[in-house]
C-alpha cells in the first residue's frame, strides 16, 4: 500500500527536479548537473516508492513546462534510471547468522549498482547514435556547426575543425555514457551521504572501497572494445558500451587505490593527485582502468588486507 508521506516527497522531490532542469535549460546549465540529486534523497531516504512517484511526477512537470520531447529525455534519461538504481540500493536479503551470533542483512552491492549504471549509460549512448546520426559522417556533419560557431573558429581552420569534429563523432557515444554515468553516481552518493548524516538512511552506507563490478564485465568490455573499430552504427554503439563499461573500471580502479593506499603517508594527497590527474589528463583514467581490469592478477585489496588494516568508511 502506497503511503501518502513517500509518495508527497516524492512528489516533491520530481517538482524540484524538473525545475532544475528548466532553469538549466533557461539560465543556469550548471543546475543541471544536480537534478538527480532531489530524485536521488527521496528514493534513498523514503524508499523506492518516493523515487518512482519523484521520476513520474517530474515528467509531468517537465512535459507541462518544457513540452513532450524534454519529458521524455527527462524519463528515459534521468527519472527512469534513478528510480531503478534507488530500488537496487535498497534490496536485500533476510538477515544471516554472523559468527559472534548476531545476525547481518545483506544489502545489494555498490558494484553491481555501478555495472547497472554502466549498462543503462550504454544503452542511452545507443540511443542517441540512433538519434543524431548512423555513422561517423553524419555525427561530425552535426557536430560541425557548433565548432565553427564557438571561439574554435577564430583559432583553427576549417581543415582543422573538419578533423576535430570527426574526432569527437567518433568519441562521442563514449564520452555521453562516461559523463552520464558521473553525473547519476556523483548525485547517488551526494545523496546517500546526506540522507545518512539526516539520520534517514534505509541503508547502511557502502564502504566506497569494496566497489566490485560483475565479473563477466571484463568479457563484455573486450567484445565492445573490438565491435567499437567496426565502422557504421554497429561501431558507434559498440563505442558506447565499451566507454561505459571502461568508466565501471575506472571506479574500480579508485575503489582498489582507496583500500590499497590505506595508512599510507601521504594517502589524501595521492588519492588528491590521482583524482586531479583523471580530471585534468585523460590518461590517467586509462591507468585507472586498466588496475581495475587487473585486479584479479594483482589482487591489491588482498595486499591491503594482509597489512592488517581495519576497515574505515571514506
Amino acid at each position: 500500500m502506497i503511503t501518502a508521506t513517500p509518495s508527497i516527497i516524492g512528489a516533491g522531490a520530481g517538482l524540484v527536479s524538473a525545475a532544475l532542469i528548466a532553469s538549466a535549460a533557461t539560465s543556469t546549465p550548471f543546475l543541471l548537473y544536480l537534478a538527480p540529486l532531489p530524485i536521488s534523497l527521496a528514493g534513498l531516504g523514503w524508499g523506492s516508492v518516493a523515487g518512482l512517484v519523484a521520476a513520474l511526477a517530474g515528467t509531468l512537470v517537465t512535459a507541462t513546462v518544457l513540452g513532450p520531447a524534454p519529458a521524455v529525455i527527462f524519463a528515459v534519461g534521468l527519472g527512469a534510471p534513478l528510480a531503478l538504481l534507488c530500488y537496487l540500493a535498497l534490496l536485500n536479503r533476510a538477515p544471516t547468522a554472523t559468527g559472534d551470533g548476531g545476525a547481518q542483512v545483506e544489502w545489494y552491492p555498490i558494484g553491481r549498482l555501478v555495472g547497472w549504471a554502466a549498462i543503462i549509460g550504454g544503452t542511452l549512448a545507443a540511443f542517441l547514435v540512433v538519434l543524431y546520426g548512423k555513422d561517423v559522417e553524419t555525427l561530425k556533419d552535426a557536430i560541425k556547426p557548433f565548432l565553427q560557431q564557438s571561439a574554435l573558429k577564430t583559432q583553427f581552420d576549417e581543415a582543422t575543425i573538419d578533423n576535430l569534429s570527426a574526432i569527437l563523432a567518433r568519441g562521442m557515444p563514449a564520452a555521453f555514457a562516461a559523463i552520464w554515468q558521473t553525473v547519476i553516481l556523483f548525485n547517488l552518493w551526494l545523496a546517500g551521504v546526506i540522507v545518512q548524516a539526516s539520520g534517514r538512511a534505509l541503508r547502511p552506507w557502502p564502504q566506497l572501497d569494496d566497489i566490485e563490478v560483475p565479473s563477466g564485465f571484463f568479457l563484455a568490455f573486450t567484445v565492445t572494445l573490438v565491435l567499437s573499430f567496426v565502422p557504421g552504427v554497429a561501431g558507434l554503439v559498440a563505442t558506447g558500451f565499451a566507454g561505459a563499461l571502461l568508466f565501471a573500471y575506472v571506479l574500480q580502479g579508485l575503489s582498489i587505490l582507496h583500500a590499497f593506499t590505506r595508512g599510507m603517508p601521504f594517502r589524501g594527497l595521492m588519492l588528491a593527485s590521482i583524482y586531479l590527474g583523471i580530471v585534468l589528463l585523460g590518461w590517467v583514467a586509462i591507468v585507472v582502468a586498466i588496475i581495475g581490469l587487473s585486479e584479479p592478477m594483482l589482487r591489491l585489496r588482498e595486499r591491503a588486507a594482509s597489512r592488517g588494516r581495519p576497515p574505515q568508511t571514506d
